[in-house]
């Protein structure tokens, strides 16, 4: 079954639309007008995601309207409830631009997108709205180990979501930052404690329920304690919702790769690999060349182009992290001018990640 089109990528269409649309190119912004249409029907379900369709197909349909009467297409003559729609548009550019750059792990590309959105935060009326744009910035300084700025825009979120129980999914998916935070600054119990506290609440959501074991079976990786991974991610792979989304590809990638460490070359690994080319997913498809130069065709070259991948990216944690478990691979093997070799590297990139990503300005 093919997997369905994430929501972020559906909005990099429709943002890509919007940009014909303000330069008026009538041609264009109809050509992909059709593009965003057949897409959004292959969409996960995301409802901002088709309020922002509609919003833009509305900006659309009026500057046809307008281009096929010359004297009205003076933007002057827009209401004032279309320019405000207008301004919200340019909030949403900036906004499903850094989702998109962050499904595609461009992590601080996305912050750059999310930066001018915020600027642009004063044009969104809806609170809830706000807090969850809070807890997008959040989650992306996170993945650039920017734990600080990271923590502080999570808070925020919570601030309103923890208020609001109709919004306890995105409460729990702040949460489960927090706790990926306390992992990799092996505060494993806090971690822990706070995973606990939203395993239950998060049964009613098959989805983030998944995301939960998926993030726990990372705080046993973290810890070395691999079998309990894998037990995570089969039962995070186990929920439908999560074993057919992008989400889930990356799910088997670490239970592959779990597998691949404890010396069971299982079949499967290949497609999997089809599937995280054919999504651009630029850390993922860096892990899958380290784990297959490592423990499949025995090749130093591939692990360093893998390697070099990530750190391409400006990926310093996981260069990090990755760098270490070659190191241990290569001592383990007796070839310590190799262990030696890339313990510098992963102690080098520890040092890059603690470095300021993006101008806070």
């Amino acid at each position: 079954m093919a997997l369905l089109l994430a929501p972020a990528e559906v909005g990099h269409k429709i943002a890509e639309w919007y940009s014909y649309i303000i330069a008026k190119e009538l041609k264009q912004a109809q050509k992909l007008k059709v593009e965003a249409y057949e897409m959004i029907d292959k969409m996960e379900e995301d409802d901002k995601m088709i309020a922002y369709y509609q919003l833009v197909s509305f900006r659309h349909d009026l500057l046809m309207a307008r281009n096929q009467d010359s004297t009205t297409t003076n933007t002057q003559t827009l209401s004032p409830v279309e320019f405000q729609a207008d301004d919200y548009l340019q909030f949403m550019y900036y906004y499903v631009s850094g989702q998109h750059a962050f499904l595609q792990g461009k992590y601080k590309s996305a912050i750059r997108s999310y930066k001018v959105a915020e600027q642009l935060l004063e044009k969104v009326n809806d609170p809830a709205e706000k807090a969850e744009f809070l807890e997008k910035l959040g989650i992306s300084y996170y993945r650039i180990n920017q734990y600080t700025f990271a923590t502080a825009y999570i808070e925020q979120a919570l601030e309103y979501f923890g208020e609001h129980s109709n919004y306890k999914e995105n409460e729990i998916n702040c949460e489960m930052v927090l706790a990926a935070i306390d992992t990799e600054l092996t505060r494993f119990e806090s971690a822990e404690n706070r995973y606990m506290d939203v395993l239950e609440p998060s049964y009613q959501y098959p989805y983030t329920h998944a995301l939960v074991l998926h993030n726990m079976g990372l705080n046993r990786v973290t810890q070395n304690k691999l079998e309990e991974a894998l037990s995570f991610f089969e039962k995070a792979l186990s929920i439908h919702e999560h074993a057919e989304s992008i989400a889930g590809l990356k799910t088997k990638y670490y239970w592959f790769h779990i597998h691949l460490k404890l010396g069971r070359n299982l079949a499967g690994f290949v497609e999997m690999e089809v599937e995280l080319k054919k999504h651009d997913l630029h850390e993922f498809k860096a892990r899958c060349m380290i784990s297959r130069g490592l423990y499949i065709e025995n090749s130093l070259s591939l692990v360093e182009s893998g390697i070099r991948e990530l750190e391409k990216n400006e990926l310093f944690f996981e260069c990090s992290e990755v760098s270490e478990e070659v190191s241990l691979f290569y001592e383990s093997k007796g070839d310590f001018p190799n262990a030696l070799k890339f313990s510098k590297l992963s102690n080098a990139m520890n040092k890059n990640q603690t470095k300021l990503g993006v101008d806070q300005s």
